[in-house]
Parts: C-alpha cells; structure tokens; sequence
C-alpha cells in the first residue's frame, strides 16, 4: 500500500472515530472547521488519534494547520514517508 492511500485511510478512520460515525464519508476539498465543524478540542482529539495512528508526534505547524481533509492526509502523508526513511 502506497503512503498516500495508507495516509487517506488513517485520515478517514481517525475522523470516523472523533465524530462517533462509522458512515462518515468526507471529501478531500471538505475544509476541517467549516465543512465538518471541527473545533480545537476535536482537531486536539484528532490529532492524538493520528499520532497514536503514525507513533510519532504529526510535527505540523501551529500557524499553519491543515485547512482541508486533503491538506491532512498531505501532512500524514508526508510524515509516513519522513518515517520510512529513517527506519
């Protein structure tokens, strides 16, 4: 599995898990705060469940967070390559 599709299904996962709806289905352009009512406590809680996902802190930065679902799994994306080339 390429790191992008295991980035997309973390992602998915993550966000089924932090709204309690296993039929969530988002959509790459949906925007986390606008689209999906993301607030800081739940992007806080999303945030634990990835890197507990990666088990590796998500090093994004706090100026700049994702905006997008797709921005997201970019960031996890990135990260996941990041880990394989250290190991």
């Amino acid at each position: 599995m390429n790191t992008r599709k295991q980035a997309e299904d973390a992602v998915f996962h993550s966000l089924r898990v932090v709204f309690g709806k296993e039929d969530l289905t988002p959509k790459l352009s949906d925007r986390l705060q606008h689209d999906l009512g993301l607030d800081s406590m739940t992007f806080l809680h999303l945030a634990l469940d990835l890197e507990s996902f990666l088990g590796a802190p998500l090093g994004e930065d706090p100026e700049h967070l994702p905006e997008t679902v797709d921005d997201l799994i970019e960031l996890i994306s990135q990260r996941l390559g990041g880990l394989k080339n250290v190991a």
